[in-house]
């Protein structure tokens, strides 16, 4: 992994912390935890093997 790819994912996730931190404190964790609930899962949706396709069109 490029130096720089690693610093962007560090950079992306310090990024995402210091957000839920703000959106908990001005919203109230019963707002936010749905809306983080939802986020992984569609992230684990998005992230899932997809089978490989031999067939032809």
């Amino acid at each position: 992994m490029p130096v720089t790819s690693f610093a962007l994912l560090v950079l992306s996730v310090i990024a995402a912390a210091a957000l839920t931190i703000w959106a908990m404190s001005a919203w109230g964790m019963l707002t936010v935890l749905p809306l983080l609930l939802f986020v992984a899962l569609v992230a684990r949706w998005a992230m899932a093997h997809v089978p490989h396709d031999d067939n032809h069109a």
